[in-house]
């Protein structure tokens, strides 16, 4: 059945630029069909990756005329429609409005998707669904993994009077911006204190993520010369956990994904190191949008077109009567609790049209905030290892982040959570003989890579992938450096 004109979606696909899309794509579907539906009517099975773009005459080992160091990610997009089941759950919020942290059940939770979904419902059930689909985090700490640092649990949140400004706040973790011992923050925020790059303490969780949701390996198809095709690596889920039901669809193409294609260019971060670097201070990772110098909303990325354009928005908006929701400001100091009623008074972060309905029913405020989150992106570079570099890849996310080396995992940050970080030291790898074990992925190709030792030689090529979900909307943390 033709769908009908669809006023709000019109008006979305305008703002983000798409007067076309808008205009003629009131699609040729089944206006009865909703994206939970499509979701469930897609195979679980489903793995693999068909793209027409990147033709098997890409495949192949040692990479020609590639720059000896990363300097560019050649990446692959997929973006999801609001209302897709593994994004925006707010778990622990969810947790904790059925403990006595806030004293009651899902009364309030009455916004599209939530207290309505049966499967979400499901999936919040405290033992049973937490036990299968909870992340780790602060509340729920016994489904995850503490993020430490020199053997210290880490700890992010939000300070202000910072770098001087008293107006100021910032996101990040305590021991950069706040204090550097937190072991007696155990007890009442009121022993907490800064004395760093800020001087005010907001508010701040100890950080965990949920790792062992993908197997230690990836998969490659092969071209037609036989070699495998290092652009379309497939990565596999190893077990049910943090709301991953689907997680054979994240990262393939699909009916529910949209796929765009481009490369992600890298910034010099200092002498010897590119990489780039976005979190809740300068506005966040979202590479499907264009944004003004005021980080005001203009249009969709025109690198990357094939997307349901901005769905959603940077801000903290649980879908019930969240208690903090009037006081809480953004990093220009701007209060949001109107912003975030009007989106969910238009449907919420599982509506698509709420968001952009929300930002032009207010001020500026709704622009620098309405962005397209909910998205997958992998990204490959070969590189060239130097013994004598002492290169360390870096990486920090607020959303899943795998990291595989010659196909092989390198890096576990998987899950939901505050943002978390970690490190890929190059010649640790290259000592142990990384991804040239038996049973690896590209160990056939592991011949003239390794010394009779099996460790890397100098001068070897190796290659990166980089697997990363923004699941959430509360802001999208990325840093890389390589």
């Amino acid at each position: 059945m033709k769908r009908g004109i669809d006023l709000n979606r019109i008006l979305r696909l305008c703002i983000a630029g798409l007067w076309t899309l808008a205009v003629l794509g009131c699609e040729n579907s089944d206006s009865s069909t909703t994206v939970l539906e499509d979701v469930e009517n897609q195979s679980e099975g489903q793995s693999g990756n068909q793209s027409e773009n990147n033709s098997d005459s890409k495949a192949g080992i040692d990479p020609a005329n590639a720059s000896e160091d990363i300097k560019e990610l050649e990446i692959v997009l997929r973006d999801f429609e609001a209302g897709y089941p593994d994004f925006d759950n707010f778990q622990s919020a969810a947790y904790q409005s059925q403990t006595a942290a806030r004293g009651s059940t899902f009364d309030t939770w009455n916004f599209p998707g939530y207290g309505d979904n049966e499967e979400w419902l499901a999936r919040r059930v405290i033992p049973d669904g937490y036990a299968i689909y909870g992340c780790g985090s602060q509340t729920t700490p016994e489904y995850g993994t503490p993020l430490l640092e020199n053997s210290t649990q880490v700890w992010y949140g939000e300070f202000a009077n910072c770098d001087g400004e008293p107006t100021k706040a910032m996101r990040g973790f305590v021991h950069d911006l706040c204090f550097d011992a937190t072991e007696g923050w155990e007890t009442a925020d009121s022993v907490r204190q800064c004395n760093k790059r800020c001087k005010s303490y907001l508010w701040a969780e100890k950080v965990y993520f949920t790792s062992g949701m993908v197997k230690p390996a990836l998969s490659f198809p092969k071209g037609e010369d036989g070699k495998p095709n290092l652009h379309e690596p497939n990565i596999v889920k190893a077990r049910d956990a943090c709301d991953n039901k689907y997680f054979e669809q994240w990262f393939a193409d699909n009916e529910l994904n949209k796929r765009s294609e481009g490369t992600l260019p890298l910034d010099s971060l200092d002498k010897t190191s590119m990489g780039i670097s976005y979190d809740w201070n300068n506005g966040g990772f979202y590479p499907l949008d264009s944004v003004s110098d005021k980080s005001e909303f203009v249009s969709v990325n025109p690198d990357f077109q094939n997307q349901f354009g901005p769905q959603s928005l940077t801000i903290y908006c649980p879908p019930y009567n969240y208690e903090y929701a009037s006081t809480q400001e953004d990093n220009m100091g701007m209060n949001t609790a109107s912003l975030c009623a009007s989106w969910l008074l238009n449907g919420g972060p599982r509506v698509g049209d709420a968001a952009v309905s929300a930002a032009m029913s207010t001020n500026y405020v709704g622009l620098r905030h309405l962005r397209n989150s909910g998205f997958t992106m992998m990204g490959y570079a070969p590189f060239k290892y130097k013994k004598d570099a002492g290169k360390v890849f870096e990486f920090t996310s607020q959303g899943d982040l795998w990291v595989f080396i010659d196909g092989v995992l390198a890096l576990d940050l998987g899950g939901t959570h505050l943002p978390a970080g970690g490190k890929v030291d190059l010649k640790s790898l290259a000592s142990e003989g990384h991804g040239c074990h038996a049973g690896d992925p590209l160990e056939a190709s592991c011949e003239g890579r390794v010394d009779d030792k099996g460790a890397w030689k100098d001068g070897s090529w190796h290659h990166l992938h980089v697997f990363y979900a923004d699941r959430s909307t509360d802001g999208s943390t990325l840093y890389l450096k390589f």
